[in-house]
């Protein structure tokens, strides 16, 4: 079955929407931990829950499987149909059927991996700007194409190398940079150190769990939404019943555990602005999702990453905006360093790496596969980072 080709029109509509929701959610990500409200000790305290913002993200994604759901229960779906996959070489194959539910029981591993990645990224967001958050979550695209050619051996062409080579000093760049910049104004060089090695960390998670989905999900013939679905349904279940529970059982500084959850739900109760902040980044993180499985779908995962690496361009500015033309004092607010022009040059030598290793730029004089159509990760890894793999050896 041929996919149906999206008008113009509506492939820019998708394009608009993903980039607004993906900004918008990153955005709020970084509000909702600058806000304050009182918690279960009556004092007014800042609302850093990281694992609440994983369990909000797993939830967003647990809805847009529902909502798919009732779309199709409503609609002309054809949900009694074997779903096709495409191989390596582009052509369509209908494989052999594999039960739903070890399909399923499949999207939960991936799952897991998504949960720690994400929290890891959270933790590191208290720490450092959204816009530095942002770019260094390209830093994916290096430990997808090592554990590739580990675990999966694929082959690394020589344009593969350049571009990821770039992405690394793209990567250093970036870090070096606002190191600097932090020192020089005054600001906590350590806390953004911690900031953003807890990124890169959840970044090499990240990348697992790329490998886990190409390895694990040859069989999981199901469409992108319901992959979606499915990794919120487990991701929720384990946020419920195995990751709070070990939280409470932690010691920390949220009334004496890791993260307190009933404290959580006291603070955003007491809130109304913490909760209208909260609604919004759950809205942003299932439409985000969905906008972006469609333009996976409508372009292919390369154009998905190029055009999430432009959405950093927007928080930068909008943190700027906000630091220069609303509150000099806003804790979500950004301001320019005496480095910051370095920091732009090395998020530039990083989209260019990501442009060369996904042969969105070709360099003159270096051999490419003759296969058009590189391997791309699952869909639900596509959303969140579209990182292409190497050609298969």
């Amino acid at each position: 079955m041929a996919a149906k080709k999206q008008s113009t029109t509506v492939v820019i509509s998708l394009i608009i929407g993903m980039l607004l929701t993906g900004t918008l959610n990153t955005l709020m990500t970084k509000i909702q931990f600058t806000c304050k409200s009182v918690g279960l000790n009556g004092e007014l305290e800042t609302f850093s829950k990281p694992w609440f913002a994983t369990l909000n993200m797993m939830g967003a994604m647990f809805v847009v499987g529902v909502v798919d759901k009732l779309v199709r229960m409503w609609g002309k779906g054809d949900e009694k149909e074997t779903p096709l996959m495409v191989d390596h070489v582009g052509q369509s194959v209908r494989e052999q059927e594999t039960p739903y539910m070890k399909k399923v029981l499949l999207v939960s591993v991936p799952a897991a991996f998504d949960i720690v990645a994400t929290a890891l990224c959270a933790v590191g967001m208290l720490y450092i700007p959204a816009s530095v958050w942002q770019m260094l979550r390209g830093s994916s695209i290096i430990f997808a194409a090592f554990f590739s050619v580990v675990f999966l051996k694929r082959k690394m062409f020589l344009f593969n190398l350049l571009g990821l080579g770039l992405c690394i000093v793209g990567v250093t760049t970036v870090g070096v940079a606002n190191v600097l910049g932090d020192s020089g104004s005054g600001g906590g060089a350590e806390d953004m150190v911690t900031g953003m090695s807890l990124v890169i960390v959840g970044q090499v998670v990240q990348a697992a769990q790329i490998i886990a989905e190409e390895f694990l999900m040859k069989s999981v013939d199901l469409p992108p939404m319901q992959i979606i679905g499915w990794e919120g349904f487990w991701g929720t279940l384990m946020m419920i019943f195995i990751v709070y529970p070990i939280l409470l059982v932690l010691p920390g500084d949220d009334n004496g555990h890791m993260e307190d959850p009933f404290d959580t739900f006291e603070m955003i109760k007491n809130s109304g602005t913490l909760f209208s902040v909260i609604a919004i980044f759950f809205f942003s993180c299932a439409s985000f999702n969905a906008t972006g499985i469609a333009v996976t779908a409508a372009l292919s995962g390369v154009h998905r990453m190029m055009l999430d690496a432009s959405r950093t361009l927007l928080i930068w500015g909008f943190g700027l905006f906000v630091h220069y033309s609303i509150d000099p004092t806003s804790p979500f607010g950004e301001q320019l360093t005496d480095y910051s022009g370095l920091q732009l040059v090395g998020f530039a030598i990083l989209v260019t790496g990501q442009a060369v290793y996904g042969e969105v730029v070709k360099v003159p004089g270096l051999k490419y596969p003759e296969n058009k159509h590189m391997p791309m990760p699952s869909p639900t890894a596509s959303v969140r980072m579209s990182v292409p793999l190497p050609a298969d050896a």
